[in-house]
């Protein structure tokens, strides 16, 4: 009878390689888009409507602290 449990395992355990770098990176624009819209939403409640000026302010506003928590959030991930 065969006894296959004897046999050496033909099939070697897989290494893990770390992902890409484009792989990681992908915090920072996404959070730079949300916030960029929060900040959208909060320029045109706090101006009381439609105001040009405000809602672009806020959202640049918005978008540049979003890059730059996601940055930082890409950094943290990084360094594990």
């Amino acid at each position: 009878m065969a006894r296959s449990h004897h046999r050496p395992k033909k099939h070697h355990p897989q290494q893990q390689h770390p992902a890409s770098a484009r792989a990681r990176k992908k915090a920072a624009p996404v959070i730079s888009i949300f916030i960029g819209f929060f900040g959208l939403a909060i320029a045109y409640f706090a101006a009381g409507g439609p105001n040009i000026a405000a809602l672009i302010a806020g959202a640049v506003i918005g978008a540049v602290a979003g890059y730059l928590i996601g940055n930082s959030i890409d950094k943290a991930s990084l360094k594990k």
